[in-house]
């Protein structure tokens, strides 16, 4: 094993983020470890790597460990910002040095160099170290590493991994000015993209030419990269066939649904329109879209910083139950959303309190608070119509002090309709 301590001699010159935005995430980590009786935090899955460093290290970019090689990792005690990059023949300092706050940084080519690196950052016995390692988490390290660290961590320091996902989620679910910012700017992009779609869209077009389509759109628009153009056509044959990736067929009468998203700056996008080609809806498909319709202006009105998620659900099944539909459960919980940010899912979700605890206050409930992300997403359905095509109206919002903001409100919820 072989590491080497680098020493910071000046500002970064390309960092991803304002050194006090780094400062609010290191604090935000602090004192939630505090609250969760952690020691030390150490971040292996590259996604949160990103989110406490900034790091631009080419092998930040996946969120899998691959191979054996070690993987970049980010540790933060009550008193040290760490940022531990791998090197080898092809890894420069500079990475490291240039696009990161982090006050220390430790480059290794073995990840049980970590051992020694916490313990030098007073880390020792009896510490709990909070790592990606439970029910809602696996760390980024190669498990085979990871379980050699943890005997080591015992072994050596007489400390203990412990299951950080509680910390992590909490860490990550209030996003500050600058995230809102670029998640903004992720979301006009899809949403100008899909309007661009819609001047474009006919019959006999192939999926994939307008996946594609949306794809270069969104680049267009300005996207730094695409995440997904799902393009799912009904068709003549009356199919209600939703494809993960748009089929290589031509495009028929019916439902068309497109779901688009792209990154900003690593900040992600998910919005879902739909549009009729050729024919008219029929009158239980108009029924089932304005209820669906009706279902995002409810979340508008309802979702307010203070109010449960618990209240904000039944009201909205008794909507949908009023409008003659069915607010169809997923998972055994009521689903309305799903949470996003540097992650297409990220917690927490728009479930009941009972189903994510790592949320949950004093009282056993979840609270709406401001900064929080998430897109509307659920399956109503007509009760005696089941294969209906799935009617989604997907609207990224972010809670405000006031409120729920439409982050695509440029996009009309109205039903598009081209004969």
């Amino acid at each position: 094993m072989t590491r080497k301590t680098v020493k910071r001699l000046s500002a970064p010159l390309f960092p991803e983020h304002p050194e006090i935005e780094h400062r609010r995430r290191v604090d935000r980590a602090r004192k939630l470890m505090k609250e969760d009786n952690l020691n030390a935090l150490v971040l292996a899955r590259n996604v949160n790597v990103f989110y406490m460093t900034g790091s631009r290290f080419v092998f930040v970019g996946w969120d899998y460990p691959s191979t054996l090689a070690p993987q970049s990792t980010a540790i933060i005690t009550p008193e040290a910002d760490i940022y531990c990059q791998r090197f080898g023949a092809f890894d420069r300092d500079e990475v490291a040095i240039h696009t990161t706050w982090s006050e220390s940084l430790e480059l290794y080519n073995d990840e049980l160099e970590l051992v020694n690196i916490l313990k030098d950052y007073d880390v020792g016995k009896g510490d709990r170290i909070g790592i990606e390692w439970g029910q809602g988490l696996c760390t980024g390290m190669n498990p085979i590493k990871f379980l050699a660290l943890k005997k080591q961590v015992s072994k050596e320091l007489g400390a203990e991994f412990a299951d950080a996902t509680t910390t992590i989620w909490k860490m990550t679910s209030i996003k500050s000015e600058l995230e809102i910012e670029r998640m903004k700017t992720a979301v006009t992009v899809a949403a100008r993209a899909m309007e661009r779609l819609y001047d474009v869209i006919k019959l006999g077009l192939n999926e994939l030419e307008v996946a594609r389509m949306a794809s270069r759109f969104m680049i267009e628009e300005g996207a730094d990269s695409v995440t997904h153009a799902q393009v799912m056509a009904e068709g003549d044959e009356g199919l209600r066939l939703l494809s993960n990736d748009a089929l290589d067929r031509t495009i028929g009468k019916g439902w068309l649904h497109l779901d688009l998203g792209c990154k900003y700056k690593r900040y992600g996008s998910d919005i879902n329109r739909g549009v009729f080609l050729g024919r008219e809806p029929k009158p239980d498909e108009i029924r089932l879209y304005q209820c669906r319709q009706g279902v995002n202006e409810f979340l508008d009105r309802k979702i307010k910083p203070g109010e449960c998620f618990d209240n904000v659900i039944i009201e909205l099944k008794e909507y949908v139950e009023g409008c003659g539909c069915i607010l169809k459960d997923i998972g055994g919980n009521t689903f309305i959303g799903h949470g996003i940010g540097l992650e297409p899912y990220q917690h927490p979700n728009l479930v009941p309190s009972a189903a994510q605890p790592e949320f949950q206050n004093k009282e056993g409930k979840v609270l709406f608070e401001p900064g929080m992300m998430f897109t509307y997403e659920m399956a109503v359905e007509l009760p005696d119509s089941p294969n209906m095509p799935f009617f989604n109206i997907e609207d990224d919002v972010v809670v405000t002090e006031t409120g729920v903001e439409n982050m695509n409100s440029m996009l009309s919820r109205d039903l598009n309709i081209m004969t």
